[in-house]
C-alpha cells in the first residue's frame, strides 16, 4: 500500500504543471511561427527533410539569377548580331549596285567606297560592345582589353596615297566560353567568340615544311578550336591527320603537295591552335610560331594562311570600289559577303535557340520552386485551427490544475486538520 504523503502530493502537483507549461510554451511557439519544427529534437526526420527543401529553395533562387543574367546576356548579343546582319545587307546592296554598272565610276570610288569605309568602322565598333556588366561581348573570357584591335594606315589607291585608313582588325580574345550553371551539373555558355561570329570565309592553314619523316619521339598533345588531341611516342604526319579528322572539331586535315600538315576548317571561323603540356608537336609541324605560342596570333610565319574575317572581306570590298575593280567587285567581293551573312545568321540562330533554351529552363526552375515551397509547407506548417483548439485546452487543464492544486496543498495546519 503507498503511502501519500504531503511531499509526493507537492511534487506530482510541480510536474504536472510544468509539463502543462512546456506543452503550452511548445504550442504558443508553433502558433506564434507557424511551423511545428523549431528545433531539430522536434521532429528530426521533418528536420532533415526540411533542411533539404530549404537548400533546394536556396539553389533554385540562385539558379533563377543565373538564367536571367545569361538571358540577358544572350538577347544582347542577339541584338549585336542583328545589327551585324542589317550593315551587311547594306554593304551588299551597295555591292551589287557598284557590280552591275548602276554607279559610275566616281560614285563608285567616292559614294560607294566612303560609305562602304563608314559602315566597316560600325562593324568593329559592334564586335568591341559590352554586355551591361562590362564585359566583351564577342572576346570570349578576355576582359582586360578590347575584344577587336583595329588597325590605322596610309592606303593606296591606284597607286595613290588615299590618306588614313583602317587596314586591318586583330581579334584579341580567346575562344573559350563563359559558363552560367542552371542546374546541378548543367551549364550554358553564354558567350559567343569573336574568332567565329566575325569570321568570313573558311580558313586554311598549310605548312611549308616537309614533314613526312615527322615522328613523334614520346607522348604528347595539341589543342585545336579548345579540343585535345592526344599523340603517342612513334606517331607520323599520317597518324596526327586520322587523329584530327576522326575528332569532333570543325576542321579536317589533309597532306599538303609539300608532305606539309595542311588545317581547313569546315565553317568560317579563325583555327585556334596550341601545344599541350610543354609539347611543340604543332611547332615541329610548321604550324605554331616557336617565338609566339600563344594561341590566337601564333601562326609560323612560313605557313601559308588563306582565309578572311568579316572585317577583311570589307575592306577588300571597299579596296575594290576605290579601285574600280568592278570585276573583283562582282565577284570575290560579293562572294565573300555571302558567306560572311550566312555565318552570321548562323550564330544568330544559335544565340536565339539558347534564349529559347533558357526561357523555357526558367519556367521550369519557377515550377519547381513553387512544389519545392508546398512540400516545405506540409512538411513543417502547423494547422492554426488546430493549434488554437490544442492551446485553449491546455489553458484549460492548466487552471484546472491549479485550482486542485490549491484545495489539496493548504496553507495552515488549521486548513489541513478542518
Amino acid at each position: 500500500m503507498m503511502r501519500v504523503t504531503n511531499n509526493m502530493i507537492h511534487s506530482n502537483l510541480v510536474n504536472n504543471l510544468n509539463r502543462q507549461q512546456e506543452a503550452m510554451s511548445k504550442n504558443q511557439m508553433e502558433g506564434s511561427t507557424g511551423t511545428r519544427i523549431n528545433s531539430p529534437s522536434d521532429d528530426p526526420a521533418g528536420s532533415a527533410r526540411k533542411m533539404f527543401y530549404e537548400t533546394r529553395l536556396a539553389e533554385y533562387e540562385q539558379y533563377g539569377k543565373n538564367v536571367v543574367s545569361a538571358k540577358g546576356r544572350m538577347e544582347f548579343t542577339d541584338g549585336q548580331l542583328a545589327a551585324v546582319t542589317d550593315i551587311l545587307h547594306r554593304i551588299r546592296e551597295i555591292t551589287v549596285q557598284a557590280a552591275n554598272g548602276t554607279y559610275n565610276e566616281f560614285d563608285r570610288s567616292e559614294a560607294a567606297g566612303r560609305e562602304v569605309e563608314e559602315l566597316l568602322m560600325g562593324l568593329v565598333d559592334i564586335a568591341n560592345s559590352k554586355d551591361p556588366t562590362g564585359r566583351n561581348l564577342f572576346g570570349g573570357s578576355v576582359i582586360e582589353r578590347e575584344a577587336f584591335r583595329p588597325i590605322f594606315a596610309n592606303s593606296l589607291v591606284e597607286g595613290v596615297d588615299n590618306g588614313r585608313a583602317l587596314t586591318g582588325v586583330v581579334y584579341q580574345g580567346d575562344n573559350l566560353g563563359l559558363a552560367r550553371e542552371i542546374e546541378r551539373g548543367t551549364q550554358v555558355d553564354v558567350s559567343t567568340p569573336g574568332s567565329k561570329a566575325f569570321w568570313g570565309t573558311n580558313m586554311t592553314i598549310s605548312s611549308n615544311q616537309d614533314a613526312s619523316n615527322f615522328v613523334a619521339l614520346g607522348d604528347g598533345s595539341f589543342s585545336i578550336d579548345g579540343i585535345r588531341i592526344e599523340v603517342n611516342a612513334g606517331d607520323n604526319l599520317d597518324d596526327i591527320v586520322n587523329k584530327i579528322n576522326n575528332s569532333p572539331i570543325e576542321v579536317s586535315a589533309s597532306v599538303g603537295g609539300n608532305n606539309g600538315l595542311v588545317l581547313t576548317s569546315d565553317t568560317p571561323h579563325q583555327i585556334w591552335m596550341e601545344d599541350r603540356a610543354g609539347g611543340t608537336i604543332l611547332q615541329d609541324l610548321g604550324l605554331i610560331d616557336p617565338a609566339n605560342t600563344t594561341p590566337g596570333n601564333n601562326i609560323n610565319p612560313a605557313a601559308i594562311v588563306a582565309g578572311q574575317s568579316i572585317f577583311d572581306v570589307v575592306i577588300q570590298l571597299r579596296d575594290d570600289l576605290l579601285n574600280n575593280d568592278v570585276l573583283s567587285i562582282g565577284g570575290r567581293d560579293l562572294e565573300g559577303l555571302d558567306m560572311a551573312m550566312e555565318n552570321v545568321l548562323r550564330y544568330q540562330a544559335e544565340v536565339s535557340s539558347r534564349v529559347g533554351r533558357l526561357d523555357k529552363h526558367y519556367r521550369r526552375l519557377t515550377w519547381d520552386h513553387t512544389m519545392t515551397q508546398e512540400l516545405r509547407s506540409k512538411n513543417e506548417s502547423v494547422d492554426f485551427a488546430e493549434t488554437i483548439m490544442n492551446f485553449k485546452w491546455l489553458e484549460n487543464v492548466h487552471g484546472y490544475t491549479l485550482r486542485v492544486g490549491a484545495d489539496l496543498i493548504k496553507p495552515t495546519l488549521m486548513d489541513f486538520l478542518r
